[in-house]
């Protein structure tokens, strides 16, 4: 985990900034591969320093293995969130047990997936920073209705909040519901990215003290559907299947993220960057 600040000089005043790189959903081999070459080089030229990962496709589509959580770990990951596709792997138990991983808060303690555990929002310090991650189900996600109110469950979570800086990874279908929360929590919480629909949108901007994107995008095989080989997802559109298989795509691979920048002096975000890459350009 990287705990030093980029330091700026400016009219003789030193101060600093803390740049959080957030991954958007790591899918299959290739979303990991992309985190393998991409990530070393973006923590060089951006002075990275902590790294966010949505993970609930990196295991072949499906939730997080143990054995790959351990491999993006080593490839610079400091943080993991989930999202409704969590709880695919019965050993997610395992996984959401560490420190450093977050399922969405927002289910409800009556479902079947709240027994496997973890947390929905967690602290670390950084450099004598607190920062908040936390990590919310949209309503308008299909995920058989495990998933309270995402807008009531902040606004509380906010009132006791303490945090200097608090990021929060909405994962939720509708961009509406995105914009929504944005609107509503601009100013009470430092930054919200959006996550589950897989494609990088470019409403990127700063409001009311808030960073906010409605969707970080995919880091996973660039020609296929949301990172998935397209030929059953193609039969569902074609009217030829009822049901379509999530297969990771293995053309190549696009590494999907957000650079956001917050002043030392005032914890504040000052800046917002999309990163979108693909391999061999």
């Amino acid at each position: 985990m990287r705990v030093s600040f980029n330091q700026i000089i400016k009219n003789n005043y030193i101060f600093y900034i803390m740049k959080i790189l957030f991954i958007g959903d790591i899918f299959g081999k290739k979303g990991r591969e992309a985190v393998k070459k991409e990530l070393p080089k973006l923590n060089k030229t951006e002075k990275i320093d902590f790294v966010i990962a949505n993970a609930e496709n990196t295991t072949h589509g499906k939730s997080l293995s143990a054995k790959h959580y351990k491999e993006l770990l080593e490839y610079g990951v400091d943080f993991f969130t989930f999202g409704n596709h969590t709880w695919q792997l019965s050993e997610i138990k395992q996984v959401l047990s560490n420190k450093n991983t977050i399922r969405p808060l927002n289910i409800k303690d009556s479902s079947n997936e709240y027994k496997y555990g973890g947390e929905g929002t967690r602290v670390c310090v950084i450099k004598d920073k607190k920062i908040r991650i936390t990590n919310l189900l949209g309503m308008s996600v299909s995920a058989n209705e495990i998933q309270t109110n995402p807008f009531v469950t902040l606004n509380e979570l906010c009132k006791s909040d303490d945090s200097d800086i608090h990021f929060v990874d909405f994962h939720c279908e509708s961009t509406s519901e995105k914009n929504a929360l944005a609107l509503e929590f601009s100013s009470k919480v430092s930054a919200i990215v959006g996550t589950h629909t897989h494609i990088q949108t470019s409403d990127e901007r700063i409001f009311k003290n808030t960073a906010i994107i409605s969707d970080v995008g995919m880091t996973g095989g660039s020609e296929g559907i949301i990172g998935a080989e397209p030929e059953t997802i193609l039969k569902v559109f074609n009217g030829e299947a009822s049901r379509f298989k999530l297969s990771p795509s293995l053309s190549p691979y696009q590494f999907n993220g957000v650079v956001i920048e917050f002043s030392d002096k005032n914890n504040k975000p000052i800046n917002i960057k999309r990163i979108f890459i693909r391999e061999n350009d």
